[in-house]
Order: C-alpha cells, then structure tokens, then sequence
C-alpha cells in the first residue's frame, strides 16, 4: 500500500475539492434532519388531532394522558429543532471568530455552541420517537374499549 505524504495533502486541490465537498454535504445532511424532525413532529401533532376527533370517541378513553403525553414529546422535538438552528447559527459566527483569530486547529470548531447542536438535535430526534410510541400506545388502548 503508498504511504501518503501528510504533508503534501493540504495542498492537493483536489483533496480540498472533496473536503469543501464533504462539508457542504455534512451541511445539507444537518439541514434535511432538521427539516424532516421537524415536518414529522408537526405532521404528527396534525394527524393525532384528526385520529382523536374523527376516529377515536374521547368521552369513552378512560386516560387520555398517553395522547396528552405524545403532544408534548412532539412539541419538545419540534422546539429542540428550532434551538438547534440557533444554536448552528452561533457555531457557525464562533467557528468563523476561531477562523479570524487564527485559533480554529487549536479550539473545538464552534465550541461550547457546536455541542449544543448536536445535543438538541439528538433530542429533537428521541423526542419524536418517544411521542410516537406513547401516541401508538394510546392507539392501542382507545381501540381496545
């Protein structure tokens, strides 16, 4: 196998073509999970709405805490996605303060602000799960009465 010269790959333009390549994509990649989390959480709160009034006779639930509960983990993914684009937006303004100052290979790029993306949108993420599965649940109870 060629060893290959460290050295000489920051200056191979090809090698930056495809590293620009592979952050634009890690970008978009990022965008598209907030789209999506965000598109299904609210979808998701629209289409409970018409299951419970169309399909469901709410008088006759005896517990409508699962429903209540599936609205509010839904709710938290849909919020932890908008703090997710703020707080992208602020690592974004960090990384390029590291990149004026000259600190970017020597501080996380973005910072304390990097992490706080990837927190909230692994959040956002378990947060729609969660209220998937509790909006199942209710499904299952309410169609067995």
């Amino acid at each position: 196998m060629k060893k290959i010269d460290k050295s000489k790959i920051n200056d191979d333009q090809e090698i930056k073509d495809y590293r620009n390549f592979l952050v634009a994509a890690d970008q978009r990649a990022q965008q598209d999970f907030d789209k999506t989390v965000l598109t299904l959480s609210c979808g998701a709160i629209g289409i409970s709405f018409a299951f419970t009034k169309e399909i469901v006779d709410v008088a006759s639930v005896a517990d409508l805490e699962w429903l209540t509960w599936s609205w509010r983990f839904w709710a938290c993914s849909s919020l932890a996605i908008l703090a997710s684009h703020y707080f992208s937006h602020m690592s974004l303004l960090k990384t390029i303060i590291q990149v004026d100052q000259g600190n970017i290979y020597i501080q996380k790029p973005g910072g304390f602000w990097a992490d706080l993306t990837d927190w909230t949108n692994l959040f956002g993420g378990l947060f729609f799960v969660v209220g998937v599965l509790t909006f199942i649940h209710f499904v299952s109870i309410s169609s067995n009465k």
